[in-house]
């Protein structure tokens, strides 16, 4: 149970002021910005005992996702979810667009947004002038302009190719989907192909023959690019698999049962996500989860305090991911 001790010392205050604030004490009188941020701290301690409430703020959520993505990645739902519930919590009336053009019409009454997607150079301009404290989820096209809560990828893809390498693994491959860019049209090497293709060339391991990437992160794009990797690798398949996303690996094994590729015991795999569904495939997905509840509450908190204390700073802020292990990878 959260105490009043604990949310003073958070919040800095002396007990006393806490315990008035929130007790509603009729004789006391307190600045705003103080008030606000009490009741901050308070709120995110998950402190229940008191009536006070932040005063209530909206936000724009800008999901630059298509409905066939979203339909095809758990992901997004799960994440539009979640940042909704988040901004509840917060006292934050949180408004989706698809359309940037649409919030354009209501900016005055937005005191910050949420992005969530690829958007072009003059779209970001747009984003910028609605507010210049939002934030970016999964990614920061202008880390000198925006705000970011990023799952850490970095992390992820090394610690992956770590567990492998653990395992004895010498050969190592990678299947995942492209990035699509806005700007220029064209499907480009997402960022986890990127950090996979550096670690392995820095451990001197990097063999192309065995790198798929194309698409979507679906589990059609997971079914083609797994089908690809029977026609050209036959039985010389690489120890184990690093796959970019759940959608696609649940794509990938349905390829592999169908054509007599045994996982684990002729490749491994390990992915991304951990959707509710990866616990039910055949094999059971190994895989490294996103804390899309974490993400979205540090998200929504990062905007608050923003505008609590009028902070301009750009901030990156990465979240790490637990591997859950199951049966399609078993750590020695």
């Amino acid at each position: 149970m959260v105490t009043i001790r604990q949310i003073a010392k958070k919040a800095g205050y002396s007990a006393a002021t806490v315990s008035r604030l929130l007790n509603n004490d009729p004789t006391f009188s307190i600045a705003e910005d103080t008030k606000n941020k009490i009741l901050q701290v308070a709120s995110e301690l998950g402190y229940t005992g008191h009536q006070q409430q932040l005063p209530l703020r909206t936000i724009a959520i800008f999901f630059a996702i298509t409905p066939k993505e979203e339909l095809e990645d758990v992901y997004y739902n799960a994440l539009r979810k979640n940042l909704q519930n988040a901004a509840e919590r917060m006292n934050m009336n949180g408004i989706f667009y698809n359309s940037i053009e649409d919030a354009l019409l209501s900016a005055d009454k937005f005191d910050s947004f949420i992005a969530v997607g690829n958007f072009k150079q003059n779209e970001l301009a747009q984003l910028n002038s609605i507010s210049t404290n939002g934030v970016f989820i999964d990614s920061n096209p202008n880390p000198g302009i925006f705000s970011s809560v990023q799952p850490d990828l970095h992390y992820i893809t090394t610690q992956a190719i770590n567990q492998f390498r653990h395992n004895g693994f010498t050969k190592i491959g990678f299947i995942g989907g492209r990035y699509y860019n806005p700007d220029t049209g064209t499907a480009e090497l997402d960022e986890r192909e990127k950090i996979f293709r550096n670690y392995l060339f820095e451990l001197n391991q990097l063999d192309e023959r065995y790198i798929f990437s194309s698409g979507h992160f679906s589990v059609e794009t997971g079914y083609k690019l797994g089908l690809e990797v029977i026609t050209k690798l036959h039985d010389h398949l690489p120890d184990g698999f690093f796959v970019a996303s759940d959608p696609i690996a649940i794509g990938v094994l349905q390829a592999f049962n169908e054509n007599g590729v045994t996982v684990p015991k002729d490749t491994a795999i390990i992915s991304i996500n951990d959707i509710d569904v990866a616990k039910y495939v055949s094999p059971p997905l190994t895989t490294f989860n996103i804390n899309l509840q974490e993400i979205s509450r540090v998200a929504i908190n990062l905007i608050n305090d923003n505008i609590l204390n009028q902070n301009t700073n750009c901030r990156r802020i990465l979240i790490s991911a637990d591997l859950i292990i199951r049966k399609s990878f078993i750590p020695v």
